[in-house]
């Protein structure tokens, strides 16, 4: 297990989203608790688009989706050859349905892991130093995913207030330590969904998208080594992490390592 440890003085950025018929005001605390991470978790599998999309179905209220109809238009099943195509629904019809029945968005939660670049600014060694980070995308932060023809936005709530990072002399201090010399580094996200608009989709990007709006449990920069520069979370948003049913007929596919 890892713990946290830094808890910064964050640049204080409001995050206004448009969900369902009414408006959310979406805000984050700067005073975080210390908390403890299984490390291996983080770098396990990150969430696939079946998990963001079986999670965006159960929090949108879906008891029991048509799981005939959703698996016809999964990439998966566009690929196979006509005669493959039965054998493959009369498998994952049930594989989806005790996966979905177990499923528990909030407890489980979301894994995601991207590549982010990382400045270490500290001008002329005045006080206070700071970590920059830049996203792939400009504008609003979300993370695109697509299932069975689904595009869902995860949106994590208040994440706009970690691009600039106000940190104290051990957070800098550590963040020197351990930071690579090219400014790459991996961003971690365990998200815990609390919300999704099934019926009324945002435009991103000028792009019709579902909303998927999550609270932040941990998010942690870290080294192309796995270390740990600096990270943030709260003790209830905190997740178990995907649990995976007895029948799991079709294994997810190792993502990217750091």
């Amino acid at each position: 297990r890892m713990k946290i440890n830094s808890f910064p003085t964050i640049k204080a950025v409001a995050t206004f989203l448009l969900i369902s018929a009414g408006s959310i005001f979406c805000s984050i605390s700067s005073n975080a608790e210390v908390v403890e991470i299984e490390k291996e978790r983080l770098f396990g599998f990150p969430s696939t688009d079946e998990d963001v999309g079986l999670s965006f179905l159960k929090m949108a209220g879906l008891e029991t989706p048509e799981f005939d109809k959703i698996i016809v238009r999964t990439e998966k099943y566009k690929a196979l050859m006509p005669f493959e195509k039965q054998a493959f629904l009369k498998e994952e019809v049930p594989r989806l349905y005790n996966k979905y029945m177990a499923l528990d968005p909030k407890r489980e939660g979301l894994l995601i892991r991207v590549s982010v670049k990382l400045f270490f600014a500290n001008a002329n060694g005045a006080a206070p130093a700071k970590l920059q980070v830049f996203f792939p995308a400009e504008g609003m932060i979300y993370f695109p995913y697509m299932y069975a023809g689904i595009p869902i936005a995860v949106i994590p709530n208040g994440i706009e207030n970690f691009t600039e990072i106000i940190l104290t002399e051990e957070e800098a201090t550590i963040a020197m330590s351990t930071m690579d010399q090219t400014p790459e580094a991996t961003l971690v996200l365990d998200l815990k969904p609390i919300s999704a608009d099934a019926k009324k989709p945002m435009i991103l990007d000028g792009e019709k998208q579902f909303p998927l709006l999550c609270e932040i449990g941990y998010i942690g920069l870290h080294n192309s080594g796995t270390d740990q520069i600096w990270a943030w979370g709260t003790q209830g948003n905190m997740t178990e992490g995907r649990k995976d049913p007895l029948i799991e007929i079709l294994k997810p596919q190792t993502m990217g390592s750091f």
